[in-house]
């Protein structure tokens, strides 16, 4: 049976849908969204080490528990404003559909912790908006905790 499970990444809440099969298994609406944990955590340009571990713990605070609930998948799908400042972030066309692995996410993330530790965002060429940093830490937590092995991401 195919398993599938979407991530829309909004603004300031995100939905997780999970269907095996073409039925709904699990529906549920995150506390979590780009601007709302730019806004609480991210208040430097570029984010701070602090900043992004702050955020990291409070999106494995609402990612964690969906491990026990969530069928085991090799990849999620990435969509919403979130999916956008991403694609956007990395230069693809607007309409692209991009797949990472977990190792591709891991390594951008290397280089947001680069520049949130000092080196200049524009020799990393990263976006300075907190809400593309929010939604790397998101994306990451959700694969790490999650199991994933990689990830689609469409806008």
């Amino acid at each position: 049976m195919t398993v599938h499970t979407t991530l829309h990444l909004g603004a300031d809440i995100s939905n997780i849908l999970c269907t095996e099969a073409g039925s709904v298994v699990l529906q549920q609406e995150l506390p979590l969204g780009t601007a709302s944990l730019a806004r609480q955590w991210m208040r430097h340009t570029p984010p701070t080490p602090l900043d992004i571990e702050h955020a990291i713990e409070q999106t494995e605070d609402v990612v964690m528990p969906l491990a026990a609930k969530l069928a085991r998948t090799e990849q999620l799908q990435l969509s919403g404003s979130g999916a956008a400042l991403i694609l956007q972030a990395v230069s693809a066309a607007p309409d692209a559909a991009l797949h990472w692995s977990l190792e591709e996410v891991e390594d951008l993330f290397n280089r947001i912790a680069m520049v949130s530790q000092g080196r200049p965002s524009g020799q990393e060429a990263l976006p300075t908006a907190p809400e593309f940093y929010a939604a790397m830490v998101i994306l990451r937590e959700c694969l790490h905790h999650l199991r994933f092995d990689g990830v689609m991401l469409r806008a």
